[in-house]
């Protein structure tokens, strides 16, 4: 069976160089069993490999766009080839010279799939500037940064925002410093409806949005400036700055977890096909925890609800599902309330802890 998505979106180009969630949250709630079987939608696959570094016995990672899939599988060679400096200037988290990095690639070239050679090939200007910010919606963020965030805010106001703070003292700083008529402004043009789906995500992925989109994050936005200090937030500093502080790394790219997902690199399967294709493919009560990213928003109600029985047939006793709601409000369906639990204090908890501050809920659900 298809996907539904698959019928409407535009999978010909990397749409996220990077994984745009908070895998620290993620993994608080897959509870990482030691030799379990987990599945990840894959993306760029940032928490696919952060799912290694807890020992799992595989992880699967699934997507229908190839070219996500190759940005997996150049990681998955990185991270199997090259030491951790290596791996983040090859990256692009940390500078050096251009050339450097196509020569990385080439020294890995032929570790690669063909299909993943060739598409590599034709994207050498990405490998150049380093792979995590080729995608679309890494443009996105540099469009903003550059013809947005000048025209709201001094750089000395901006580099003010990553000053340490109480969350008293972050409020205070929002309505006072940071929030003028130009940001709220600007903000609702860039991150509307129409702007977000034509250079930002695809406008597929707004089939079942409704309401004020450029309101709603904005309103995450603020939660995201309040609840999590800024000067610790990953994602907020790759926003502002078009790259990371190298003190404050996304999971998958910090140096304690980088030898343990190299020794366990080979647990990871790499499949392009949907979530429901695979789920035909395995036996019943076979896996421990699934990484479900968004999927759910790209669907009906009705297709979900066919999805999520499939997800509960392959899932063991205890297994967790996690997964994030950005726009559309999505949960366990009712008619599956007596077979699982829904961990509401724990989604609760871990949704005001997310430091990718954008999206509305986390949701965290197991399996009786």
């Amino acid at each position: 069976m298809k996907s539904e998505i698959e019928q409407y979106a535009d999978f010909s180009r990397i749409r996220y160089a990077q994984c745009w969630e908070d895998a620290d949250i993620l993994l608080k709630a897959l509870q990482v069993k030691e030799g379990g079987h987990y599945v990840s939608i894959a993306s760029a696959g940032d928490n696919s490999f952060a799912i290694l570094a807890n020992n799992p016995g595989k992880v699967i990672a699934v997507d229908l766009n190839e070219s996500q899939l190759c940005c997996v599988e150049l990681r998955k060679e990185a991270y199997r080839s090259l030491n951790y400096e290596e791996f983040l200037h090859f990256a692009g988290v940390t500078e050096g010279n251009k050339n450097q990095r196509e020569d990385i690639y080439f020294s890995i070239r032929n570790q690669l799939s063909v299909p993943c050679r060739k598409f590599w090939d034709k994207n050498l200007d990405v490998i150049r500037k380093g792979f995590i910010h080729g995608g679309k919606f890494e443009h996105y963020f540099e469009l903003f940064r550059k013809y947005i965030l000048r025209l709201v805010h001094s750089k000395k106001c901006i580099d003010s925002m990553f000053r340490a703070r109480t969350e008293s003292e972050r409020i205070q700083f929002y309505y006072k410093v940071w929030n003028n008529r130009r940001w709220r402004l600007l903000y609702h043009i860039f991150f509307s409806r129409r702007l977000l789906g034509k250079i930002g995500r695809d406008e597929a992925f707004f089939n079942y949005v409704d309401g004020n989109v450029a309101e709603r994050i904005l309103r995450r936005t603020e939660r995201g400036f309040f609840k999590v200090p800024m000067h610790e937030n990953p994602y907020l500093h790759y926003v502002v700055y078009g790259n990371y502080d190298l003190n404050v790394l996304p999971y998958a790219f910090r140096k304690e977890n980088f030898e343990v997902i190299k020794k366990n690199i080979d647990r990871l399967e790499i499949r392009k096909q949907s979530l429901e294709e695979y789920l035909k493919e395995i036996p019943e009560s076979e896996v421990d925890g699934f990484n479900l990213s968004d999927i759910f928003e790209y669907m009906s109600e009705e297709n979900m609800q066919f999805l999520y029985e499939k997800i509960l047939k392959a899932s063991k006793s205890g297994a967790r599902l996690a997964y994030w709601n950005m726009l559309v409000p999505r949960s366990c369906p009712k008619k599956f309330y007596t077979k699982v639990n829904r961990k509401k204090e724990l989604s609760k908890k871990l949704t005001l802890e997310d430091k990718a501050y954008f999206y509305h809920h986390f949701v965290v659900e197991e399996v009786k």
